[in-house]
């Protein structure tokens, strides 16, 4: 063959390859996804977009950056947002106030909450577990993030299920963890109901002793019949309706994130990507806290969305009145959901 004649060869196969690699850019979805900022819980959101995982499956994941649900769900309704995460007691109230939304996949399938208590107040009920070691916190000043919130209703949630009354403690608004766990080394309050990093802070520190981690499974029935599917990924009802290939790649892409995170060859990379993002501030001993941090994020993530959850959240939310009646599994649950 001629070099002129191999040349318009290699240029035409050339040409064929670009334009398939255009038309594969082209051919992906935008998806537009709620992030906490500075959150840790986005690791595997940051998996399958860096590992590719999005790609594979057509998709083009881009973050929003919103600092709470009820911003996202706002967005959502101008399109500026199409997926959209948060504990499912946020989702089912805006559902019962007449927003249709539909969970698409689990994210962190167990309670999120811990109820972490002062080294002095552990000290007085050392080698006791719950529910007995919540007796140390009669006429003591426990933190939330805010009044009225859910961490003050899962705090009074651990105390009921110890056989106290609610009012055996006071309640303090100090904010989330990062002001949470200074109050707490400060002495302003006793204990605090709050989220990682904080038990990896106690752990780490041994200024704070875990009263009760949710996450694994401790406290009441009540609280346990939550876990399954605490915190979902969720999207506008009509946005599933006429997006539901794009819904169902971004399950297989999340899926596929899930497995790679959980096989342990593969830790210290997901470390590496997960300091890239987050930034712990100044803790001490910030490099154990971090793996640990890691670790009990990894092993939060799940596949699959278990319904009892939504029974359990029913029964929480009807207890403190903030939904008007049940809401049914058909009515919340995209019913391609894993």
């Amino acid at each position: 063959m001629s070099r002129i004649k191999l040349g318009i060869v290699i240029s035409t196969v050339a040409a064929i390859a670009l334009g398939s690699t255009h038309a594969i850019a082209e051919e992906q979805k935008v998806v537009q996804i709620h992030e906490y900022p500075g959150s840790i819980i986005h690791i595997v959101d940051w998996v399958m977009r860096d590992k590719g995982f999005c790609a594979k499956e057509g998709l083009d994941c881009q973050p929003v950056y919103l600092a709470s649900a009820i911003l996202a769900m706002q967005a959502a309704a101008t399109e500026g947002v199409d997926i959209i995460i948060s504990s499912l007691d946020v989702m089912m109230q805006a559902v019962d106030k007449g927003y249709d939304l539909k969970i698409i996949g689990p994210d962190l399938t167990n309670n999120v909450y811990s109820l972490s208590a002062s080294a002095e107040v552990a000290e007085t009920v050392a080698g006791k577990s719950y529910p007995e070691n919540m007796k140390s916190l009669a006429g003591k000043r426990i933190g939330v993030v805010a009044r009225g919130g859910s961490p003050e209703m899962i705090a009074r949630a651990l105390l009921a299920g110890a056989d106290m009354q609610p009012d055996e403690a006071f309640f303090v608004a100090v904010g989330g963890p990062a002001t949470a766990y200074a109050a707490l080394a400060a002495k302003q309050v006793d204990a605090i109901v709050s989220w990682d990093p904080v038990p990896a802070l106690c752990d780490a520190t041994k200024s704070c002793v875990v009263f009760a981690d949710l996450s694994q499974g401790e406290g009441p029935a009540g609280l346990q019949a939550m876990n399954g599917g605490y915190a979902a990924y969720y999207a506008p009802g009509e946005y599933v309706q006429e997006n539901a290939a794009t819904v169902d790649a971004f399950v297989r892409a999340h899926e596929q994130a899930v497995q790679w995170l959980q096989d342990p060859k593969n830790l210290n990379e997901v470390k590496e990507i997960a300091s890239q993002r987050f930034k712990l501030g100044d803790v001490p001993n910030p490099e154990v806290v971090f793996d640990q941090l890691v670790r009990r994020t990894i092993q939060g993530y799940g596949s699959h969305f278990d319904r009892k959850a939504v029974d359990g959240f029913n029964d929480f939310l009807l207890a403190n009145k903030l939904i008007s009646e049940p809401l049914s599994v058909d009515r919340i649950v995209y019913d391609k959901a894993p």
